[in-house]
């Protein structure tokens, strides 16, 4: 049985701009990367309240991170894509066209933390503004 009940893309990709809040160790959601394939929750702009008592970070979806062709990326073999902290800015796309389910993470934006957008520290926190560098 199919994943997909269409190519991928073939009804245009739904693109996305995220925060990662989690990067499978479970210390900020409480759940691991049981898969141990380096995936990491993400909190999505526009689409995620920013309001973490109305969505904890441990309702939050896993997304995939895409690794290079250079990396087997089945079962251990290859490079790990483990590059991403908390409060990294991330550009991806959902694999699966209608249910928006399967995020796939393409890359990461470079982004500055000031004191204004670094908040209590805590994962997400910040402007999405800053992932710009239009925020101070």
């Amino acid at each position: 049985m199919s994943l997909f009940k269409s190519m991928v893309g073939q009804s245009g990709l739904k693109w996305f701009i995220a925060t990662v809040e989690d990067r499978g160790t479970g210390q900020f959601s409480g759940e691991k990367d049981e898969l141990k394939i380096g995936r990491v929750k993400i909190r999505i702009h526009g689409r995620h309240t920013e309001d973490k008592s109305k969505l904890p970070t441990k309702d939050l979806p896993w997304a995939l991170i895409m690794t290079p062709t250079t990396s087997a990326g089945i079962s251990g073999v290859g490079c790990s894509p483990t590059g991403l902290v908390e409060n990294s800015r991330v550009v991806g796309f959902f694999m699966d066209d209608d249910g928006e389910q399967i995020p796939v993470i393409i890359g990461s934006l470079p982004h500055v933390q000031t004191k204004k957008n670094i908040g209590d520290n805590a994962p997400g926190s910040g402007s999405a503004e800053s992932a710009f560098g239009t925020g101070a």
